[in-house]
């Protein structure tokens, strides 16, 4: 079976199929797979039992991974893998139960932005035949292509400051019980500064680089004007024209481009149903 990609008739997102990713695949095969991920920015292959070496194998054929030693109170069965999870063991979360509450992309406020994120659905929930908890995906490739000349040129040198504790307070202000931290993670500088329009590194395409979940103001604007273009600007990313919406499936799958698209959960479920996912993250393109 030879590999096809199949767009989703979205302004993003593609299933892969006919490859099998337990095995070590050829570089023609591996280069199809990039150039797809890199043109539809969000790939995905359906019913993959992957075990975390083959998790790890091919996150790492797309570049260096992110290696955390410990988030929050939890500690990772390996270190390129983040939990993904609302499952609770002992009375604590075993991983991360609120990701993805707001649109964001990954790692805004870190001092290396990640390049893209890899999730494997192990569990996920299920209700009256019905799998909950989709995730929705915005590319903000078409998002700043659909902007008008006059804004293109008004944002094309504007910086903006993204923070993880823009997050936590958005939480709060939901009624949500925001995460906790140690002291080791206070210390770390939770706080990046980037343009409003990147460019990929790979690529090189124009991408809007605002969300609601990160981005705190515009630099260099009164802050009734910085919170009026950053509230244009958001809501115009997230229009429906811009977004695919991933209808999981377990062992799924998913690679995203953290430069050019954001996303979203949909936190329709709750336990007993339970999630259980693990990510890694590629910081530099190999």
């Amino acid at each position: 079976m030879s590999l096809k990609v199949i767009p989703s008739g979205a302004a993003l997102g593609a299933e892969i199929s006919g490859v099998n990713l337990t095995e070590n695949m050829d570089d023609a095969t591996f280069e199809q797979i990039r150039q797809a991920f890199y043109r539809h920015e969000v790939v995905y292959f359906r019913g993959l039992e992957l075990s975390d070496d083959d998790h790890i194998r091919f996150s790492a054929r797309m570049g260096e991974l992110r290696k955390v030693k410990q988030m929050r109170h939890y500690t990772p069965r390996r270190p390129e893998l983040m939990v993904v999870s609302n499952i609770v063991e002992n009375g604590k979360h075993i991983g991360s139960y609120d990701a993805g509450m707001f649109w964001h992309t990954d790692g805004a406020h870190s001092e290396i932005s990640p390049v893209a994120s890899l999730l494997h659905a192990v569990e996920v929930p299920e209700k009256d035949g019905r799998i909950l908890g989709d995730t929705r995906f915005a590319s903000m490739t078409a998002a700043y292509d659909a902007l008008p000349a006059g804004m293109k040129k008004r944002i094309e040198k504007l910086e903006a400051l993204h923070s993880l504790y823009h997050r936590d307070e958005q939480s709060r202000q939901s009624g949500n019980k925001p995460a906790e931290y140690n002291e080791e993670e206070k210390k770390k500088r939770l706080e990046k500064v980037h343009p409003v329009v990147r460019l990929h590194s790979a690529t090189g395409r124009k991408c809007l680089y605002v969300s609601e979940g990160y981005t705190v103001r515009i630099l260099g604007m009164p802050d009734d004007e910085s919170r009026d273009l950053l509230a244009e600007l958001t809501a115009h990313c997230v229009q429906p024209r811009f977004v695919y919406t991933h209808r999981w499936m377990p062992h799924d799958l998913i690679m995203w481009d953290d430069c050019s698209t954001q996303h979203k959960a949909t936190f329709d479920y709750a336990l007993p149903l339970r999630r259980l996912m693990y990510r890694t993250t590629v910081t530099r393109f190999a």
